[in-house]
């Protein structure tokens, strides 16, 4: 891939330094970007051949002749996010070897000039950490935004990052566990969900045993509840007043349960069992109309049907023809997702390939399908919110296989959507799918190598009307969750 011989090249996603601060949203006096920031791009970066505007543009696509042009970022996406110096790749760009302060890249800049000094760079950095504010005292990326946002997980690096969709660039990184560089595991959060009303998001920390609450426009934590032991999924009502929470944990002594929250107080209001039918469960769905959560187990091969009334179990359904009454660890179900208008419930099997499919009559629900195909591994599942099409990522084949949701038959493969495709989740308009992408073997590197990094992931955008990835972007380590906002928090 060309290499951008300048003051600044591509985005590198990597992590969350010790010294994050939150935001204050609030409006400042006066910003500082005139008085301390554009003098040391116009002194070091400058120049008709560079990031001045000559008569060849811009290199790289990056304007450094005002804060407006610097937000917009590159050609290759975001430069600087807000508040995260250690994730903003100006940042990587200039500094040559502390990385305590940001990974390194391996391209510096300014390329064929001195290198900025030390007192430049803490600048810079600490405009950044501060809010990355114009003069006016204002934040990039002013809310509400035009069209919405995508929030997802990178689990390898204990972070949630929010996409703007008007842009498609990178607004904010918070940490919601431990802070990078760190030595020992990640907390690993796995899965994020926004409630309908777009106030709070919940991330379920998958080795951390915590589902936590944060504000969704000052990313502050709210509060957290203990949901033991491997928290994967969590879903909310769409009052956002209850949260469901699965649990992964597959261990010999496992207790297969369900956890219902009350979001306002963060406490475990009930915990919801099955017996021998539950164990290991990681997706679910609520039903379109509220009545139903669907789970399933991904160690007995069932899907459980629970009354959100009452928040009990009332039908264990087998997700295979050939799963014996007490279950099985064959097709390993997955993720669960519904049909608009709630007639089919469809379940990936992760460990046969196939979607399984369940028909909904009322109360009543039977094995409608477990024939159809798709690629290796698949993980995560969601349909339309105009019910036509039912996406799958294919964790084992870097695909996603397209469903007809009306016909309930396999339509086409979408191929090279990334290394590992894991989350997925619909723009409330149904014209575009937002996929994560782990990479957690290194397929694929980032742009350009760094020392003091992770492996990046990836966020790949899917056209409906192609049915073709339009557009692929590095973010923190194994993106796993996704959720994208307006949107069913579900």
């Amino acid at each position: 891939m060309k290499v951008v011989l300048c003051c600044t090249a591509v985005l590198l996603l990597i992590g969350c330094n010790a010294n994050e601060v939150v935001i204050d949203g609030k409006l400042q006096q006066t910003g500082n970007y005139s008085a301390q920031i554009q003098p040391i791009f116009d002194r070091n970066c400058g120049g008709s051949s560079c990031h001045g505007g000559g008569p060849q543009g811009f290199a790289g696509g990056l304007d450094l002749t005002s804060h407006d042009g610097l937000m917009r970022g590159s050609r290759y996406g975001t430069v600087v996010v807000a508040g995260q110096p250690f994730m903003s790749h100006l940042i990587q760009s200039i500094n040559p070897s502390d990385t305590t302060l940001s990974p390194i890249s391996s391209v510096q800049m300014p390329a064929g000039r001195s290198p900025l000094v030390r007192s430049e760079i803490e600048t810079i950095a600490r405009w950044i950490r501060d809010g990355a504010r114009n003069d006016a005292g204002e934040l990039p990326f002013s809310e509400p935004r035009p069209l919405g946002k995508v929030f997802f997980t990178s689990q390898s690096v204990d972070l949630v990052g929010v996409l703007d969709r008007y842009t498609n660039l990178i607004m904010r990184y918070t940490s919601v566990g431990r802070s990078l560089p760190f030595t020992g595991v990640p907390e690993s959060p796995h899965n994020v969900q926004i409630d309908n009303q777009g106030r709070y998001y919940y991330v379920t920390m998958i080795r951390g045993g915590k589902l936590r609450k944060y504000d969704a426009i000052t990313h502050q934590l709210v509060g957290e509840a203990s949901v033991p032991t491997s928290p994967a999924h969590v879903v909310l009502t769409n009052d956002g007043q209850k949260a469901y929470v699965t649990d992964f944990d597959a261990s010999p002594t496992a207790t297969g349960q369900i956890y219902a929250v009350n979001t306002a107080t963060m406490s475990v209001i009930k915990t919801i069992r099955a017996g021998v039918f539950m164990k290991a469960t990681h997706g679910a769905r609520l039903s379109q109309d509220g009545r139903y959560l669907y789970a399933a187990s991904n160690a007995t091969d069932f899907l459980h049907v629970i009354r959100t009334d009452v928040d009990s179990v009332v039908l264990n359904i087998p997700l295979a023809n050939d799963v014996p009454p007490i279950g099985s660890f064959v097709h390993r179900p997955y993720q669960v997702a519904v049909r608009n208008d709630d007639q089919f419930i469809y379940t990936a099997l992760n460990g046969t390939g196939r979607i399984s499919i369940i028909r909904r009559n009322g109360d009543t629900f039977s094995l409608y399908s477990d024939s159809i195909r798709v690629g290796n591994g698949p993980l995560q599942c969601e349909v339309t919110r105009n019910g036509r099409y039912l996406y799958v990522c294919n964790r084992g084949s870097g695909s996603v296989s397209v469903i007809d949701a009306q016909a309930n038959l396999f339509l086409t493969t979408i191929s090279s959507v990334g290394q590992q495709p894991h989350g997925i989740d619909i723009s409330d308009d149904s014209h575009t799918v937002f996929v994560t992408c782990e990479n957690v073997q290194a397929s694929e590197p980032p742009h350009h190598p760094v020392a003091g990094s992770t492996t990046p992931g990836f966020l790949a955008i899917i056209d409906v009307a192609s049915q073709s990835v339009v557009r692929r972007i590095e973010v923190g380590g194994f993106a796993a969750g996704v959720c994208v906002w307006p949107g069913k928090g579900n």
